[in-house]
């Protein structure tokens, strides 16, 4: 099939060359811009690789994405769900998709509240260790773009003040509404 769309694609250079009056020593330059494009240098074979081809990312935005995140689970010392939206974020800015097209939220509820308290609050309602381990990545999140929301009725329940949140939270009335309200203004959901 590739070399029958290569015959169509020179003959229809010729004829253009013969419509237009290109000479007989234009048509190498014509030949070379109708030519296909060279081949994309495939990455490193990896041990084990069966010439599978590995789907890349095909939608560039905008981007719109909401977590769910509920449990109290770590990873590398922090909170998993505060990591993943990290990496999540990170993937996007080495597939070249500028901030500006990217939405990313988490909201907050259950066990994993607590990820989102400030220090002093961590230390006040008895968490181990001196401080949040998640302090400086929220804020790090927020600076790259990344909205966090508590469930504000979580917080309410556990009887945390306001100001016992990290300043760069957000509070929203309650979790599962606003996932449902996000979902319906198009952001794909990952419960976490």
């Amino acid at each position: 099939m590739k070399s029958l769309n290569l015959r169509l694609a020179l003959a229809a250079g010729a004829v253009l060359a013969a419509a237009i009056g290109l000479s007989a020593s234009d048509r190498p330059a014509l030949a070379a811009l109708l030519a296909p494009a060279p081949a994309a240098t495939a990455a490193p074979a990896e041990a084990g690789d069966d010439g599978r081809p590995v789907i890349g990312l095909q939608y560039e935005g905008p981007i719109k994405v909401v977590y769910q995140v509920s449990d109290d689970e770590w990873k590398e010392g922090v909170g998993k769900g505060l990591l993943y939206l990290g990496k999540l974020r990170e993937y996007y800015e080495k597939q070249g998709v500028p901030a500006e097209k990217l939405d990313i939220r988490a909201v907050y509820h259950g066990k994993a509240a607590a990820h989102l308290l400030t220090d002093e609050a961590w230390r006040k309602y008895g968490f181990e260790g001196d401080a949040n381990p998640n302090t400086a990545l929220i804020s790090e999140l927020t600076e790259r773009g990344v909205t966090v929301e508590l469930c504000n009725a979580r917080r309410q329940r556990e009887g945390w003040a306001k100001n016992e949140i990290h300043p760069d939270v957000q509070l929203a009335q309650a979790a599962y509404a606003r996932l449902i309200d996000l979902q319906h203004q198009g952001y794909a959901y990952i419960r976490f």
